[in-house]
């Protein structure tokens, strides 16, 4: 009865495989969307108090990391280049940012990936029958427990806007959203070219991703107009803390137009050069990895 039930199970699962890929890897994308948000929605039925718990203090401390600058910007009227009603949205569109990462990759450490690289559970992706990227893609997924920053950014970013002279149109929020994906791009993979340090030293690098996610949550609440051009075009490249708020709100409030308007065409730019450089290292650290395997199996037992 066993073999039969195993023997059921394996042609189940080849069955779905072969579906997936007749349909396409679109529908497997989508299928496993909605397994994860699915399983979101289990913890928030099952759990609701430590659930909403959780998503309250989300709310709270992204509230209180940009109240100390909010504060600043009402006591002096603005600083940095920018009024006090800029620096409102500029916070707001920040919590947005927040708000996009969270619901995408707040799961299975999906945005703490050197976490999942130096405790060798790489070889839990690499032995199921789907793309790595594709589960790499959904398995972050927590549209319940992980919305409440974006709902806050966006109660937020529309307060903000009633106070500045900024032209809602459909191309202002085609911007907005391209930039705020732009934005979370850039993050997401600065996270990932440090955390490639994993796969050659598990041990050592497996928490560099918060590390390197830090520097974000602690800067990119700062106007930046004040600083030299120097230090405005390293944190805008090497270390890019200035395009995850700064630099495509300027563009989205218009202080700095391009030919496309509010677009910010610099933050999507080089959102593509580091998504590009991000693949590149960590498909080079796959291979590795493929190669050398995690030192973290041994004799006795896995960590």
């Amino acid at each position: 009865m066993e073999d039969r039930s195993i023997n059921n199970q394996t042609e189940n699962t080849a069955g779905e495989i072969r579906y997936g890929k007749e349909k396409g890897w679109f529908f497997t994308l989508m299928r496993l969307y909605g397994t994860y948000a699915k399983l979101d929605l289990l913890w928030f039925l099952r759990d609701t108090k430590y659930c909403l718990l959780y998503m309250v203090t989300d709310v709270i401390c992204a509230l209180a990391a940009m109240a100390g600058v909010l504060l600043l910007s009402v006591q002096f009227g603005g600083f940095g280049g920018m009024s006090r009603n800029e620096i409102l949205f500029m916070l707001s569109y920040g919590i947005f940012v927040d708000g996009i990462f969270n619901l995408f990759f707040t799961g299975e450490n999906m945005g703490n990936i050197s976490r999942v690289i130096g405790r060798g559970q790489l070889d839990h992706w690499m032995i199921q029958p789907v793309p790595v990227w594709i589960q790499m893609a959904t398995c972050g997924f927590c549209p319940f427990s992980g919305s409440s920053k974006l709902v806050c950014g966006i109660i937020m970013t529309v307060y903000s806007l009633y106070g500045l002279p900024v032209a809602v149109t459909p191309w202002w929020v085609f911007s907005f959203l391209a930039g705020t994906a732009a934005s979370t791009a850039v993050i997401l993979a600065f996270v990932y070219i440090v955390s490639c340090l994993a796969f050659v030293s598990p041990a050592a690098a497996e928490e560099i991703a918060p590390t390197a996610h830090s520097p974000f949550d602690m800067l990119k609440s700062y106007p930046l107009g004040g600083l030299s051009a120097f230090w405005k075009t390293c944190f805008c490249t090497v270390a890019p803390v200035g395009l995850a708020a700064w630099l495509p709100s300027l563009s989205l409030l218009e202080k700095a137009p391009g030919m496309f308007g509010p677009l910010p065409v610099l933050t999507i730019v080089m959102a593509a050069v580091y998504m590009a450089a991000a693949g590149m290292l960590f498909k080079k650290g796959m291979n590795y990895y493929g190669k050398y395997g995690c030192p973290r199996y041994s004799g006795f037992g896995h960590r």
